[in-house]
């Protein structure tokens, strides 16, 4: 019975010490960071750029957003560094008194591309949202700002093409499957985005668009570079082969 005891309270100490340590943990996590950013504004926006820690090229832009009361648009355009606290949520708070220190004029090409992959990734989200909530023209207009941006990104050929079929407009959103076919844009490293090509083919399969939905399938198919895409297109279309 003692030995019993014992054991419990060892157990009941083990486990107070992990809340704890847990609590530190996330208490840590929620608390400010002392950072220096390298980026650009654009669109009277800061975007923080990371850059690959073996290779020093930049690979991805955040959006950060400054809490401080500071007009960007003397930096609009311009290679700048902030300095100040980064919170959760990308929130920053620059240090009393500072100003964005310019660091080149121009931002350059290299810093323009990872941001403008994710200003286009921020116009598709966007373009579905509002999709969604059945304002199409406002969804088109966003996704071909994304277009606009770089016409060479078949994943946005995509997302135009499942915002129409969401319309109704099946011809126009066939149109872009079978411009993606004939090679007018490349797939990404990870081919073309299986979820959303999944998406589009069973709205027409709804409609009762099984020819054009098996097409959508077997375009996904060709591009897939995971298990995982090529079990959900073979499912789908393997569905609509025993129809």
């Amino acid at each position: 019975m003692l030995r019993k005891n014992a054991v419990n309270v060892l157990i009941s100490f083990i486990l107070l010490l992990s809340f704890a340590f847990l609590i530190l943990t996330v208490a840590e996590g929620s608390m400010p960071v002392e950072k220096i950013l390298d980026g650009c504004v654009i669109g009277g926006r800061f975007f923080s750029v990371y850059k690959d820690s073996q290779t020093s090229v930049p690979s991805k832009a955040y959006p950060i957003r400054i809490e401080n009361d500071i007009d960007l648009s003397f930096f609009e355009g311009k290679a700048v560094s902030i300095s100040g606290s980064l919170l959760p949520g990308d929130r920053f708070f620059m240090k009393k008194g500072d100003m964005p220190k310019v660091v080149d004029d121009v931002c350059g090409n290299d810093y323009m591309k990872v941001i403008k992959k994710e200003l286009i990734m921020e116009y598709r989200v966007a373009g579905y949202m509002e999709a969604k909530k059945n304002n199409f023209e406002e969804a088109l207009k966003l996704v071909n700002w994304a277009l606009e941006m770089d016409k060479t990104l078949c994943d946005t050929f995509i997302s135009r093409a499942q915002i129409y079929c969401l319309k109704g407009d099946f011809v126009s959103g066939m149109a872009d499957i079978k411009a993606i076919k004939n090679g007018v844009c490349i797939a990404g490293p990870q081919g073309h985005n299986f979820i959303i090509l999944e998406e589009i083919g069973l709205t027409l399969e709804k409609s009762e668009r099984n020819s054009d939905a098996l097409e959508v399938y077997k375009l996904g198919l060709a591009a897939c570079q995971s298990d995982m895409c090529i079990e959900a297109m073979n499912k789908n279309i393997s569905k609509l082969n025993q129809r």
